[in-house]
């Protein structure tokens, strides 16, 4: 709603009246005045002579402060500034490191012309030495007067206050040239002042053959190529003139682009990076089956609850609960199912009764009536448990060759005695009674009796006087042995004999011996 009103419309008969509607006019004005400036004088700020819109509204991102703005005139570039919004209110949330890409290095190029006029102003006079620019700390700065390349001694430069200061004066016309190359950003830019020495063609240059490299001849840039100026040895980082220079000339090299790349940090925006502000999935380095199941949302879970299926003629190796496998062995194929045990039949011939807790440990078997399935017990009656096999009151056991051990055979499988009879004079001496061959034979007694006179008598067995000495006389003289002897001629036969010694006036001699056959 407009405040200036008209106090007496249509009522100006009257001096009164009519003063009084003139001094609200004059208190409206008034009120408009702004520094003590008037209406036309605070337009003539807005708009120019002609009436077009001359706005003295900036706007600038300070790397510090963030979105900013200042109105009107001001003492110095960095005055009268008034935050919008903060750095951290307009960025968004940090990036991640997405590797290495190509990027220009050249940026921000000024150009500055020495008595050049604006409106009349001479902005930068003859000899001018200072001039602005902004720029970071890292960024490395060129400049080129008159499309000379400057040497670095030669230039000072402040991020502080945004500066670039020459070592010489300038002349009239002269055209100062600035760039800033973003070396923080940029692995690959590199720069080298070398001073010739005399007659010097070959000088030393780290680069490679991924490294594209500028060259200046005392400010001046070089063509490559051997017909032209230069030539680049990456092997042996040299940089040869087709032609010797002379002593005190500035040769500069400068490492522009290196298709090895400039490593970047946050989301690639470029347009040969995204397509509407997506990233194609051609541009993601993702091989075949390198995503594992855990970084996908749900895929662990929903695979473990899934079976798998095999198709094959033989039974898959290490199945879960679940899995399926189609049986290409048979014809037509058949479709089994694993159930944590083994392969079943997913459409078997006869259902499957249903089973409780009371069937536990019982098997599926064909009824009596062969007409369907049923649950039984297991009948262990006509088995031997294991611990039974060579245990007391159990069974023998069988070895390796599916024969009774011989260990496990009874004591006794057989009993015989073995006869002696000689007639005449009996002397000192060995005497046979028989061979034994394949059995062995177990001596528990001795039964001697001679015609007359006395004489000792021991068994001999494998050529081995063994056991107990027993006197003969003519009284016949039977004794079980202390000690069983033992003669196993199962491989090889074995001589049973008697040793006769201290024989006095002995005739005729009969000797029996009660033994046992334990194997045969």
């Amino acid at each position: 709603m407009a405040r200036l009103k008209v106090l007496y419309p249509g009522n100006h008969t009257s001096s009164g009246n009519i003063g009084a509607d003139v001094e609200n006019i004059v208190r409206y004005i008034n009120s408009a005045e702004i520094a003590d400036e008037t209406i036309a004088e605070l337009l003539n700020k807005v708009f120019d002579a002609a009436g077009n819109v001359e706005s003295l509204v900036e706007l600038r991102l300070d790397t510090t402060q963030g979105l900013q703005y200042r109105v009107g005139t001001h003492v110095s570039a960095d005055s009268g500034w008034i935050t919008l919004a903060a750095l951290s209110t307009i960025r968004g949330a940090s990036g991640s490191d997405t590797g290495t890409i190509g990027a220009p290095l050249f940026s921000q190029r000024t150009d500055f012309v020495i008595n050049e006029s604006v409106s009349g102003v001479i902005a930068y006079p003859t000899g001018t030495t200072v001039f602005p620019f902004l720029h970071e700390t890292n960024d490395a700065v060129v400049v080129y007067i008159n499309g000379a390349l400057q040497a670095i001694s030669t230039v000072t430069n402040s991020s502080t206050a945004n500066t670039v200061t020459l070592g010489a004066a300038t002349s009239a016309a002269d055209i100062v040239t600035i760039y800033k190359i973003q070396s923080a950003n940029d692995s690959g830019f590199k720069r080298s002042d070398v001073t010739s020495l005399a007659a010097q063609a070959v000088f030393p240059f780290v680069h490679t053959a991924d490294q594209q490299v500028l060259v200046y001849h005392n400010g001046i840039l070089q063509r490559p190529g051997g017909t032209n100026d230069y030539t680049q040895q990456p092997s042996s980082s040299t940089i040869t003139f087709t032609g010797a220079l002379t002593a005190g000339d500035l040769v500069t090299f400068i490492i522009v682009e290196d298709t090895a790349q400039v490593r970047v940090s946050g989301l690639m925006t470029e347009d040969k990076y995204t397509s509407e502000g997506y990233i194609p999935f051609s541009k993601l380095s993702v091989a075949d089956n390198e995503i594992p199941q855990t970084k996908v949302s749900g895929m662990s879970a929903v695979l473990a609850n899934r079976g798998r299926v095999y198709v094959s003629a033989s039974e898959p190796s290490s199945p879960n609960a679940g899995d399926m496998w189609i049986d290409t062995a048979a014809s037509p194929n058949v479709l089994k199912f694993y159930n944590g045990t083994g392969f079943l039949l997913t459409s078997p011939d006869t259902g499957i009764p249903a089973f409780a807790t009371t069937n536990a440990l019982q098997f599926l078997r064909v009824n009596s009536t062969g007409g369907g399935l049923e649950f039984s017990a297991v009948d262990q009656t006509a088995l031997v448990p294991k611990t039974f096999i060579g245990a007391a009151d159990g069974v023998a056991g069988l070895d390796s060759t599916g024969k009774l051990p011989v260990a496990q055979l009874p004591d006794t499988f057989a009993t015989r005695s073995f006869f002696f009879q000689a007639g005449g004079t009996i002397a000192n001496g060995s005497y046979v009674i028989t061979r034994a061959f394949k059995q062995n034979v177990r001596l528990d007694a001795i039964a001697v009796k001679t015609g007359s006179g006395t004489c000792n008598v021991q068994i001999k067995a494998a050529g081995l006087n063994l056991g107990d000495i027993v006197p003969a006389s003519s009284t016949l003289s039977e004794q079980n042995l202390s000690s069983s002897i033992a003669v196993d001629a199962t491989t090889v036969s074995r001589e049973i004999a008697f040793t006769v010694t201290s024989a006095t006036g002995v005739t005729n001699i009969e000797v029996t011996l009660a033994a046992v056959i334990t194997n045969v």
